[in-house]
């Protein structure tokens, strides 16, 4: 446990310290070749913002990941069997090349083929047990779990890319969904997972000094999107459970401490869509309906709605984390308080 805790805090520190240094250098590539978001229409920045913070945030992610690799066979290192998990980097990958092309080529990148290239990174992700069952076949209960495995890490990437519309308000949203798992996975022994999220705590707490309160870079969609991809990774370890055999409920209450530990920005991203299609407009067409406008929209400054939804992150986090624990019956009775707040 002594080991965990030092390579934690030794990755953490390594992160942290990566973002800071890198994300300055991403604001001055964003601005040499471009590639900045422009105020006007919904968008309310009030000056040209480089849209490169993502990079920073991956590159002190990798570089960490790197150090802990280096590391094992070591005296004191661990071992974290990076081999077993390829097929994710790549998915990572994809996703975040995805993301960045949609950052430089700016509202060019239709929607359809953004959708497109997130299913190939999924895809990629679930391209071994796919083989398998269209192979050997398989009973219909995988080919669903299949389906529920492509539409979860397509509505939580898309969820974190959602939240991302004002300063620091996604970025520390997913510091405190990282923080929270960390938790559950400091119990279940799940060291890989549990390093992952260290590092995206200390690159995403890098990145925040340059986005809030003032903003001088923006996440980008590259950036949102990688943190959305591995918050999917992270959380399915809590709803790995689901669809199990022998549970009377398919084992669904498994999904509630994933999906209160991410309450916000999939509220939020239920919120939107939801009025979207009730208002008859394209779902991936963006608007000021997020639940951070309306805040503004109340009188609040943007800083304020930003911190009001960080607070009922942490609390409905908070909550989650608690649900991991409770018996599904108690599941079921948090999820409803929380959704009922």
């Amino acid at each position: 446990m002594e080991t965990v805790l030092r390579i934690a805090a030794q990755s953490l520190s390594v992160a942290l310290s990566t973002a800071l240094v890198t994300v300055p250098l991403c604001i001055l590539i964003a601005r040499r070749f471009g590639i900045v978001d422009k105020p006007g229409g919904r968008k309310q920045h009030g000056q040209v913002t480089p849209l490169l913070g993502g990079v920073g945030v991956v590159a002190a992610t990798g570089v960490g990941l790197w150090l802990v690799h280096s590391q094992s066979g070591r005296p004191g290192g661990l071992d974290l069997h990076m081999h077993e998990i390829r097929h994710v980097l790549v998915a990572a990958a994809v996703i975040f090349v995805i993301g960045l092309i949609d950052d430089v080529f700016k509202d060019r990148l239709s929607f359809q083929l953004k959708l497109l290239g997130q299913i190939a990174g999924v895809l990629v992700l679930m391209w071994e047990q796919l083989a398998k069952l269209f192979l050997q076949g398989g009973p219909t209960a995988e080919w669903l779990y299949m389906l529920f495995f492509l539409g979860w890490y397509l509505t939580i990437v898309n969820s974190f890319n959602f939240s991302d519309n004002m300063n620091g308000l996604m970025a520390g949203l997913s510091v405190i969904a990282f923080a929270a798992s960390l938790i559950y996975l400091g119990t279940q022994d799940s060291l890989r997972s549990l390093l992952i999220a260290v590092l995206l705590v200390g690159g995403l707490l890098g990145f925040l000094p340059y986005n809030f309160p003032r903003s001088r870079v923006f996440l980008g969609d590259a950036g949102s999107m990688f943190v959305g991809f591995w918050m999917a990774f992270i959380q399915f370890d809590m709803a790995s459970g689901f669809m199990g055999t022998g549970q009377g409920d398919f084992g669904a209450s498994h999904l509630i401490p994933a999906v209160l530990i991410m309450g916000v920005p999939l509220y939020d991203a239920a919120f939107v869509v939801i009025m979207r299609l009730v208002e008859r407009r394209p779902v991936y067409l963006g608007d000021n309906h997020h639940l951070s406008h309306p805040l503004v929209r109340g009188g609040f400054t943007p800083v304020e709605a930003v911190v009001i939804l960080w607070g009922i992150g942490t609390l409905l986090a908070g909550v989650g984390v608690l649900a991991v624990f409770a018996q599904p019956s108690y599941r079921y009775l948090l999820l409803a308080a929380s959704v009922g707040m």
